[in-house]
Order: structure tokens, then C-alpha cells, then sequence
């Protein structure tokens, strides 16, 4: 089960304590509480269906995976911050997901809950691995890159519009 925190600060030495394990990328740290949840995670943002048994295979393929996103949305958006990181925090369910929401002060941001959500100030990208896709994650990564670039974040309307480009556009060549 995910455990649910209120206010991350990015100065904490470790982003996901708390969790019961982590992953590291070269753009973000992924915290999880289940080998089972990074396996989900990893077929959800992938093109195609994969298997794999080897953790640290999973632990590859899911870094992999992540970091060739990212480098797509950096692309699609031709945008190249210098010190690009985030975090992941995966909840296993919707309910889950949802209650971390609750917890985080996101409602007095959005209307309702969102499918995922990145939070500039924590630098974290919260989905649940229920609703997670390629497209949603970069949507969220496109948020994360566009924080990251600009020293003050243009306005929610304008990013949003480049995130939903991005998601439009991950799989053009």
C-alpha cells in the first residue's frame, strides 16, 4: 500500500522516505511500494507489450523507458533545462491516488481530481497505475520539462495547452 504524505520538499534528503522503494533514473526518482507496481508502471508507459521476470531487468526497462519519454518530450517541446528532475510516486489504485491528492492541498488547485498530476513545488509527478498511459505521462513529464526551463513558470493555460501538444504528438517521427 502507498503511503500518503503531505507537502515534499525536494531539500529532503530522501524524497521517498516513506516508500518502500525507489528507482532512479537520470531524470527522475521513481518511488513505489511493489516490485508488481513498477512492473504495471513500466508495461503502462511502454509502446508495446513486454515481459520480463528479472527485477533488475525491471529496474532497466522502467529507467529506460523513463528517460527515453522525457528525452521525447524535451524534443517535441525543444526545450533543454539544464538540471531536469523530478519524482514519481506510484499508487497501485485510484482510491489510493486519490486520497494522496486529498493530502497534498492539490483540491484548492484543480477542480477536481486530475488522472495524474505533476506539482512544480515538489518537483513530483503523482499518477495512479490504474489510469497511467504513455501519453498521460508525457502530458505530465511535458509539465515537469516546462517548469524546469523557465525560471518562472509560464501560466497553468499556456503550459497546458504545450503539455496536451505533447501528448498529441509522442509518437510522431
Amino acid at each position: 500500500m502507498a503511503v500518503l504524505f503531505v507537502g515534499l520538499s525536494t531539500d529532503e534528503p530522501d524524497a521517498c522516505e516513506g516508500w518502500a522503494k525507489s528507482n532512479e533514473t537520470q531524470f527522475a526518482v521513481i518511488c513505489y511500494s511493489d516490485e508488481k507496481d513498477l512492473h504495471s508502471f513500466t508495461r503502462s508507459i511502454s509502446k508495446s507489450f513486454f515481459s520480463f521476470d528479472n527485477p533488475e531487468k525491471s529496474s532497466a526497462l522502467v529507467s529506460s523507458r523513463v528517460d527515453s519519454i522525457a528525452e521525447r518530450v524535451i524534443s517535441i517541446l525543444d526545450m533543454y533545462p539544464p538540471n531536469l528532475r523530478f519524482y514519481i510516486y506510484l499508487y497501485p489504485t485510484r482510491k489510493e491516488y486519490e486520497k494522496a491528492f486529498m493530502g497534498i492541498g492539490a483540491l484548492n488547485i484543480f477542480e477536481k481530481v486530475p488522472l495524474s498530476l505533476y506539482l512544480h513545488k515538489n518537483k513530483a509527478i503523482y499518477v495512479s497505475l490504474e489510469n497511467i498511459t504513455a501519453n498521460i505521462f508525457a502530458h505530465e513529464v511535458a509539465h515537469a520539462v516546462i517548469n524546469s526551463y523557465f525560471p518562472i513558470p509560464p501560466p497553468a493555460a499556456m503550459q497546458e495547452i504545450l503539455a496536451q501538444y505533447v501528448d498529441k504528438h509522442l509518437w510522431d517521427k
